[in-house]
């Protein structure tokens, strides 16, 4: 079965060349990561990081249109700066614009984006992120560092930052051995926390207080989570409008601006992610495409054949020989 190349140069590097994106998701580790394929494409999923002791930089790489929700540990502290068309994707159900910096560091968040995904990324410990931004400008953390949001910086201090990030990620895979000796590591480790911070204090002031997501977003949320639990019982819209706590209207709309597709679109994108899923794990005893369509609710197998070959760019059974 080639599906994935997974690299491990030593310890401190490892990365992942697969087109499984729930292996994506899994290799990852303590990242709870969630990936769903939105539109059509033959995908492949690059990702590769970098343990530096104290911080870790990756670089991860999709080539067709998904969405990626994620709930970190709290003491990871994220920064990323997205290298693709930004006019394509949203970064927790608001378009991503020109000259913005990622910063994930507020519980859940998500991304979606049509065609394809290119991101630049450094992950540091919180309590020691802290520490050295005090240590750096005498004082704490801004509390709006700390927020899930695309905030927007001045664009040399952005293109510094993904550029030096994505140089010495380039730099450590060519020649692990740079990061041996105690004071190299320290002084990669350095210069990131000097690219982060040059990036951070020229971010758009945010002196508003923070307001709860609105009553639609909240809804859209709530049935996301719902239907990655119980998708393949394929629930009724006014199911989801009771899960939501909105109207029909309210909740199509809700979708629409969060994720540009309808709920029951979305419904039937994560039905056919559940079919490839169960497919290249080979969990239908019989083994059999249809067994697992009907699982997942597929009774018009016709229907459900041209729509899987249509997102997936294969048909069922080639994916089931995959997994064989």
């Amino acid at each position: 079965m080639e599906l994935q190349k997974v690299i491990h140069s030593n310890n401190q590097v490892r990365g992942m060349s697969t087109s499984d994106i729930d292996e994506l998701a899994q290799f990852q580790v303590n990242k709870n990561r969630r990936y769903t394929q939105l539109y059509a494409g033959k995908l492949q999923g690059d990702y590769l990081e970098i343990n530096l002791g104290k911080l870790q930089v990756f670089r991860e790489k999709l080539n067709v249109g998904a969405l990626i929700e994620a709930t970190p540990a709290s003491n990871f502290v994220p920064f990323a700066a997205l290298l693709s068309n930004k006019d394509d994707s949203k970064f927790c159900g608001k378009h991503i614009e020109q000259n913005a910096i990622l910063q994930a560091t507020g519980g859940d968040w998500d991304v979606n984006f049509k065609n394809n995904l290119n991101v630049i990324a450094a992950v540091f410990d919180r309590e020691m992120f802290a520490c050295d931004i005090q240590l750096l400008t005498g004082q704490e953390i801004p509390s709006d560092w700390l927020v899930s949001k695309a905030c927007l910086t001045e664009p040399l201090a952005l293109t510094q930052y993904a550029t030096g990030v994505n140089n010495i990620i380039n730099l450590i895979q060519a020649k692990p051995e740079v990061v041996k000796t105690e004071n190299s590591l320290r002084m990669i480790n350095d210069t990131i926390l000097k690219l982060a911070f040059n990036v951070l204090q020229e971010t758009t002031p945010c002196n508003e207080r923070r307001v709860n997501q609105s009553k639609r977003c909240e809804g859209v949320r709530q049935v996301m989570d719902y239907l990655h639990s119980y998708g393949d019982s394929v629930p009724t819209i006014p199911e989801l409008c009771k899960i939501a706590k909105l109207s029909e209207r309210n909740l199509q709309y809700g979708f629409k601006e969060y994720l540009g597709v309808t709920p029951i679109r979305y419904l039937r994108l994560l039905r056919l992610n559940g079919v490839r899923r169960d497919l290249l794990i080979n969990q239908c005893d019989s083994n059999k495409v249809v067994d697992v369509a009907l699982n997942w609710g597929f009774i018009e197998l016709g229907r459900f054949a041209s729509e899987y070959r249509q997102l997936f760019q294969e048909l069922p059974s080639t994916t089931l020989r995959k997994a064989s």
